[in-house]
């Protein structure tokens, strides 16, 4: 049986930069992460600049500036018909895919001492802050003072835990698949087309390939992994704007990335006794282009806490007071402006808004989102 002082179930952005926290401040971590890096992950492959400070602090900005990320300078939000506001962003953003990032996070976080289990799936999380926990996956358990949930937006682990929102119908679905081609129209720009039923972004990452991430009802998704090119060519009959941005472009071979259900909004910082980071705790919606930097940043947020508790300094319930605290601190402002432009990405009424004129609005409204004032 293996011991240490934190467990970190999870291995992306946030649990990653949480082991690589936890590690400079003298804790034992062991993240348990059920894939096998690198692996493709659907995900709009945005690194906004709040980002950076964590990347320093892990080692890893580096690594991420020679991996040959894409910088981007200008978003546009199109409309089926055309209509758009095109403007720059409030800071440059870096676009990088995720099997290159999480790769590159997890690889700063075991240089500063953590150590990390591939391949390993956690089915079970027994016990309290009390007594300690017990954290089981089929090859192994790991006895841990503290367990920091770092899974993503829906595991079923979640289920265990009984959150709400676990039981909820799903009412969207990412997809998301690389495009080879020409993408230089791509080159420091990003673009967001709205479409019946969900919104899909563009953006070039490492080596000149352009991803696409999509956001959308069960029906699209489902669409989409059964038969993506007809799909597209539906969106394109749709929208002349959107078949000229992938003139040019065609799917990479593989499967579509379909994902689990996406469920919007906070979920808890804390279930029970186990802290929560990331996703684990609430999913921003995708068009923001926070995701990952939230990831990063609430996952280092939660260290501080921990370290007072493994040092004596904080009780139990003061660790999920300080854990729920910090996790506001970094995550609320940008969750409720999420929430509050939401409708604009969904067909709402405000969606008709979108156009040349409604260029400063979309300027607020991304500056709000990122955490500018």
């Amino acid at each position: 049986m293996t011991s240490c002082d934190v467990a970190v179930v999870g291995g992306s952005l946030a649990g990653s930069a949480a082991a690589a926290a936890l590690a400079r401040g003298g804790a034992a971590v062991l993240v348990l992460e059920k894939a096998h890096f690198p692996r493709p992950k659907i995900c709009g492959s945005f690194l906004s600049s709040e980002a950076e400070p964590v990347l320093r602090r892990m080692g890893a900005i580096e690594e991420l500036r020679s991996a040959g990320p894409e910088t981007i300078r200008r978003f546009a939000i199109v409309r089926p018909a055309g209509r758009s506001v095109e403007a720059d962003l409030p800071a440059p953003v870096l676009s990088l895919s995720r099997a290159r990032l999480d790769s590159l996070v997890a690889e700063a976080a075991v240089r500063q001492g953590a150590r990390f289990r591939f391949g390993s799936t956690v089915h079970a999380v027994e016990g309290n802050l009390r007594e300690g926990f017990l954290v089981k996956t089929a090859g192994e358990e790991v006895r841990a003072r503290v367990v920091l949930g770092a899974w993503g937006r829906y595991s079923p682990l979640d289920g265990r835990l009984n959150r709400s929102f676990f039981r909820g119908e799903p009412s969207l679905i990412g997809f998301g698949k690389e495009l080879s081609g020409d993408g230089l129209r791509f080159a420091g720009r990003a673009a967001l087309h709205l479409f019946a039923g969900g919104y899909l972004g563009l953006s070039r990452v490492e080596g000149g390939a352009v991803n696409l991430a999509a956001l959308a009802t069960p029906a699209v998704a489902a669409a989409a992994h059964h038969d993506f090119e007809e799909l597209l060519s539906n969106l394109l009959r749709t929208s002349p704007s959107l078949e000229a941005d992938l003139r040019g472009l065609a799917p990479s071979p593989g499967p579509v990335l379909v994902s689990e259900p996406v469920h919007l909004g906070r979920h808890g910082a804390v279930a029970g006794d186990v802290l929560l980071a990331g996703d684990a705790a609430g999913v921003i919606d995708p068009y923001t282009g926070t995701g990952m930097a939230l990831a990063l940043r609430t996952g280092e947020s939660a260290t501080a806490p921990i370290l007072e508790y493994l040092a004596g300094r904080l009780d139990a319930e003061g660790l999920k007071r300080e854990h729920a605290r910090a996790w506001r601190t970094v995550a609320g402002r940008h969750f409720f402006w999420s929430r509050f432009f939401r409708s604009v990405f969904r067909g709402g009424a405000l969606s008709h808004l979108v156009g040349p004129a409604a260029t400063p609005i979309a300027r607020r409204a991304v500056r709000l989102t990122r955490g500018f004032s």
